[in-house]
């Protein structure tokens, strides 16, 4: 536990957060953390020792464009849009409300761009969006995201680690995975998603876009919010991701303010993260002395 605690306490100083994440990955100290042991005798990335290996298994990544591009390229765009506005249309207020306010924007065919924000409201109690708490407060849902969360941490744990090198593909690996971990706040669980036609739950549908509708009015970096979804298939949910959330933000003119995945820790789960930072390229040369 000792990494993931240094690395919470890292991401919380914000103007630092990243630098920081770096010298907790790649300090001698740091390196030595990730192969040490925590908790019960388990440490941070797994150590390679003296081995050699030429056959190294490519690595799972949940950012990227692979991760992050639509799951099915060909399609009827226009028809795609048109369905998905024509079926959501008690929504409409709400896209209305935080779509971007340029002559560009696809949606604007089936969306006019609200022009009195203060008439929209979101609170928590308007229907059918509405502002949802934070996280969960029954058990089932809390012992659902303690399951996910514990699978997602040792994720990080099982990031290989070369002691003999400074910086390698996992380090960054481990620092993309973790300060994406470290972003999200904002907890939900959605019960009851079974196998196929997922785009019939309005239940997850409506949590991601009251989510999205939070993070774009607290217009805070940095910011994200998980959604597990217990009992669905990876494939539905990767599929319901596509098409109610990655592409209409494309539409509504925003999809550059979010990242938007489907990954699976036990559970699998939607991740939507509001503003990511990039990281820093090059560090103060004070950090890098350090």
């Amino acid at each position: 536990m000792m990494k993931l605690l240094l690395l919470l306490s890292c991401y919380m100083l914000q103007s630092t957060a990243f630098v920081q994440l770096h010298l907790l990955a790649n300090s001698p100290v740091s390196k030595a953390s990730r192969s040490s042991c925590i908790s019960a005798g388990r440490g941070f990335g797994k150590s390679s020792g003296n081995e050699e290996s030429n056959d190294k298994e490519p690595l799972k990544k949940s950012y990227g464009k692979s991760a992050l591009s639509p799951t099915n390229n060909v399609i009827d765009v226009e028809g795609a849009m048109q369905f998905f506005f024509e079926s959501n249309e008690e929504w409409k207020p709400l896209f209305s409300e935080i779509m971007a306010d340029t002559p560009d924007v696809a949606a604007s065919d089936y969306v006019t761009k609200s022009e009195a924000s203060d008439a929209f409201e979101f609170n928590e109690n308007t229907s059918p969006w509405k502002r949802l708490e934070g996280i969960p407060t029954d058990d089932n849902s809390r012992e659902v995201l303690a399951g996910f969360l514990d699978s997602m941490q040792q994720s990080l744990i099982d990031i290989p680690v070369d002691e003999r090198t400074k910086d390698d593909d996992n380090d960054l690996h481990f620092l993309e995975e973790g300060r994406r971990m470290l972003v999200c706040s904002r907890f939900h669980v959605v019960a009851g998603v079974g196998k196929g036609a997922i785009e019939k739950h309005d239940s997850l549908f409506s949590t991601c876009w009251n989510e999205i509708t939070h993070l774009v009015q607290e217009d805070e970096s940095d910011t994200g919010s998980l959604i597990v979804v217990p009992e669905c298939e990876m494939n539905d949910l990767s599929l319901f991701a596509d098409m109610n959330l990655q592409r209409p933000l494309q539409w509504l003119g925003i999809d550059h303010k979010f990242e938007v995945v489907s990954v699976q820790h036990g559970n699998p789960a939607i991740r939507l993260i509001h503003k990511l930072s990039d990281m820093p390229v090059d560090l103060p040369k004070k950090a890098e002395t350090m």
